[in-house]
């Protein structure tokens, strides 16, 4: 799966754009209501971006582990109910006023549950291409047996604390960063011994919230990872 998963990005990445259809008036109304929906969550995305900025890796971990323990059933899907909670349980402010009318987007089908990691990219944002593409060659290098996750103890040996501006400033040792990092990946995985790609993609994309610059956050791959 993880092979198909790869590939599928690869062929997105590689398909050309088709220029937007202008002569239905049906796909201007839908394009009218995607621009309105962008909007909404938007929205929302600001609002808790500012939350985030400072806590934005132990709180995305944290939070796609405890969406996924409230899943009892492990159909990836959630009631508004357990959105809620599971906010408020992350100190993460949203108003009824922006919350409703997100539920109602993403609610699509009005089956009264909705994709949890649907949810998180929709009201938290998501890295773009360019940032993902070098998580992804990052998790490839780790995961050479190509099962989709990579044992702790392998992420151990690979990560490379040596460059790291607190070990160069002297304020922190090579052991003590690797810990911090293992630390706070392990919150966000189901299994304590493993971490899934997704679980591996929401620690950076924690990270990446509160970076603005592409290449900075690019160079934070690159360094403790050698890619």
């Amino acid at each position: 799966s993880w092979d198909r998963d790869l590939n599928r990005n690869q062929e997105l990445d590689t398909q050309p754009t088709k220029p937007p259809r202008t002569d239905s008036v049906e796909r201007e109304d839908i394009t009218s209501q995607e621009a309105n929906d962008r909007l909404v969550l938007k929205a929302i995305q600001d609002a808790l971006k500012e939350q985030l900025h400072k806590r934005g890796v132990r709180i995305l971990t944290g939070l796609g582990k405890y969406l996924q323990q409230l899943d009892k059933e492990g159909t990836g899907l959630l009631a508004k109910a357990d959105f809620k909670q599971a906010l408020k349980a992350f100190h993460l402010e949203v108003s009824e006023n922006d919350f409703e009318p997100a539920w109602q987007i993403l609610n699509g089908n009005d089956s009264g549950k909705v994709d949890y990691g649907e949810f998180k990219r929709a009201i938290i944002g998501e890295m773009n291409e360019y940032r993902k593409s070098f998580v992804r060659k990052v998790f490839m290098k780790l995961d050479f047996n190509k099962t989709g996750c990579v044992p702790i103890i392998d992420i151990r040996k690979c990560y490379c604390a040596k460059k790291h501006p607190q070990v160069i400033s002297g304020h922190s040792t090579e052991e003590e960063i690797k810990l911090s990092f293992l630390e706070t990946l392990k919150d966000a995985c189901s299994k304590s011994d493993e971490v899934s790609y997704g679980e591996f993609e929401d620690y950076y994309e924690g990270l990446s919230i509160g970076i603005v610059n592409d290449e900075d956050f690019v160079n934070i791959l690159r360094t403790p990872w050698g890619i």
